[in-house]
């Protein structure tokens, strides 16, 4: 019984020693809130691995945003952090400013006080986010938002601006052609939100008919327009894809599992002449929810980039092979190869395919779409 009682007080005391010296350590009387050592949770940054092209490096930008200046919820600083952790490199400051129909105030001029006024969330956000871009490495684009009525005229953004108090127009289009005047590049964005089709409206087509406009949204947001291919082709006019923020990135992508809207922009360097040298050579690539849009040459040289084959093993009596198939991105590609039912390769992933010695490895890629209902087929060796 003696013998129990002192080793079960000498287990009491061990305990205690080594609970008082854990307490000791990592937390004090005069230090009640000393944190466990299990690691301080950081703002991370998501980064994304993508290929590059012919010397062009694929930037990561989302062109068409907004915060608590305007109708966001999250102010200039956030913006620039949400970007920053999504794995972005470029973002554009694109607050609204309100435009009026022609109708309203034909043959007025525009009061300074008026002009001022609306231009005013415009000019801070480009201040703000210009000056905090730094902290982040982030590069910021210059520019504004040109609302009008979604129904009769429609939405564009104006990117690479200089003075966005110079502006605002009660005439809608004398707005877009104050901006063109600055040398900005004219974006029409989400050409067939609130349209029961991708029609436009008398005002667009008075846009598009002065050679007004240069880019236009692919996707925007959860949505993409498969006819703004054939507006693009027509016009000649760069792609993009775009979250158009107003809530949080975490809220609509990440919680989700999903990479926020891109639009992958091939240029030598990230500056703002270089960005805008590719937008207007049309490099660009537009990604939203899985699905990467774009001219069909540069999805078939993205997308070659992106795997690589190896050799496994060979049957040489059925004169077939076995070929591993690594996606060496953090995109996810739908295949169709030949004609067996598709293959899903996931980001950083492989697959093993059978085919047939000497021949090529025909792939579909069915989430590439560089026209309605077209998608690029690739012949991997």
């Amino acid at each position: 019984m003696k013998r129990a009682l002192f080793l079960f007080s000498a287990l009491f005391i061990t305990l205690s020693a080594v609970a008082q010296e854990y307490t000791t350590r990592h937390q004090s009387l005069t230090e009640p809130q000393t944190l466990l050592p299990v690691g301080y949770i950081r703002l991370v940054r998501n980064e994304i691995t993508l290929p590059t092209i012919n010397g062009y490096i694929p930037y990561k930008a989302d062109l068409h945003i907004h915060s608590t200046l305007t109708d966001g919820v999250v102010n200039i600083k956030g913006r620039l952090e949400e970007a920053w952790s999504d794995g972005l490199d470029v973002i554009a400051a694109t607050e609204h400013m309100s435009i009026r129909p022609v109708a309203d105030t034909e043959g007025q001029p525009t009061p300074e006080s008026v002009r001022l006024k609306k231009s005013s969330s415009a000019v801070k956000a480009v201040k703000s986010a210009t000056k905090l871009a730094g902290d982040f490495g982030l590069l910021v684009i210059p520019g504004v938002e040109l609302t009008g009525d979604a129904k009769t005229q429609g939405h564009f953004n104006a990117l690479f601006t200089t003075d966005n108090s110079v502006i605002y127009d009660y005439d809608a289009v004398q707005s877009i052609r104050n901006a063109r005047a600055q040398g900005a590049l004219i974006m029409h964005n989400h050409p067939g939100w609130r349209h029961a089709t991708l029609d436009m409206t008398k005002f667009e087509e008075a846009v598009y008919a002065e050679g007004l406009v240069d880019g236009i949204e692919l996707m925007n947001g959860a949505y993409f327009y498969p006819g703004a291919f054939n507006t693009a082709a027509k016009h000649k006019l760069f792609m993009t894809s775009n979250t158009d923020i107003h809530a949080t990135t975490a809220q609509q992508y990440r919680q989700n599992g999903h990479l926020r809207n891109m639009t992958l922009i091939f240029a030598k360097e990230c500056t703002l002449e270089s960005i805008r040298e590719a937008l207007e050579a049309h490099r660009t690539l537009c990604y939203s929810f899985g699905t990467i849009g774009g001219e069909e040459k540069l999805l078939k040289q993205f997308f070659e980039a992106s795997i690589t084959t190896k050799k496994l093993s060979v049957d040489k009596k059925k004169k077939s092979q076995r070929v591993m198939l690594t996606n060496n991105t953090s995109l996810p590609y739908t295949l169709r190869i030949g004609k067996t039912s598709p293959v899903i390769l996931r980001p950083h992933s492989s697959t093993i395919i059978p085919v047939k010695v000497g021949k090529p490895i025909e792939c579909t890629v069915l989430n590439m779409w560089y026209g309605a209902g077209e998608h690029p087929t690739v012949s991997l060796k």
